[in-house]
């Protein structure tokens, strides 16, 4: 029997949300060490509940779903939806204060280009094909840009990324990890972003339909 969204992916979903599991084990009543029993739980008012307390829909926890739509991202405005990120907006630190704040911006700042780009994708002249952008795309790239300055300031560069990457190697996706899971092969671009430098971004291929989705992107240069 497949599994449900809640069980698949809730723990995961913390850290897209920004939430700790001592936070979440709190406004559940629950201790720490008893969240990754709890996400095994069937029990449809226990789902219902921690649907309200991570801000998702429940039928979005209850459902068989491969990877929920991009709009399921619960994110809070910085400012204003029409608010425009800045380089001066984005911490420099390295606390995990600054690591959550940056963790945030890059999903509103998804959020914003999906706004823009409904369809979510970009040509990539390198490939030949759309690149697209979807719900692993922002977990991955929220959990691994955020720790560090450069690499989040490299997100906010997406659409040059997206379509002047050049593909330089494939791999074969690695099954043990949850998130390529669906994937075939794994491509790894890179992209000189001016005033930056080097910036690699990793692109799965679907194993059902051979689609392209982006699956992380961060930059090289970790020195500055």
């Amino acid at each position: 029997m497949n599994q449900i969204y809640f069980e698949a992916k809730g723990e995961a979903l913390l850290g897209l949300i920004g939430l700790t599991k001592s936070e979440f084990a709190r406004q559940m009543g629950i201790r720490k060490q008893n969240v990754k029993t709890l996400f095994k739980s069937k029990n449809l008012e226990t789902i219902h509940k921690a649907a309200e307390v991570m801000g998702v829909p429940f039928e979005m926890l209850v459902g068989y779903v491969e990877e929920p739509d991009l709009d399921s991202i619960p994110v809070v405005p910085i400012q204003n939806d029409d608010y425009e990120i800045s380089e001066e907006d984005i911490p420099t630190g390295d606390s995990t204060e600054d690591k959550r704040r940056r963790h945030h911006i890059i999903l509103f700042f998804y959020h914003q280009w999906k706004e823009r780009n409904p369809e979510a994708k970009r040509y990539n002249l390198s490939l030949k094909d759309d690149i697209n952008i979807r719900y692993v795309s922002i977990e991955e790239t929220a959990g691994q840009a955020s720790t560090t300055y450069l690499s989040t300031l490299a997100v906010l560069q997406l659409d040059a990324i997206l379509t002047n990457a050049v593909l330089v190697d494939t791999t074969p996706a690695n099954p043990k990890k949850k998130n390529q899971k669906g994937f075939k092969s794994m491509l790894r671009m890179f992209y000189n972003c001016p005033g930056l430098g080097p910036v690699k971004m990793m692109v799965g291929v679907r194993q059902s339909d051979k689609s392209k989705v982006q699956y992380c992107i961060t930059a090289i240069d970790s020195g500055k």
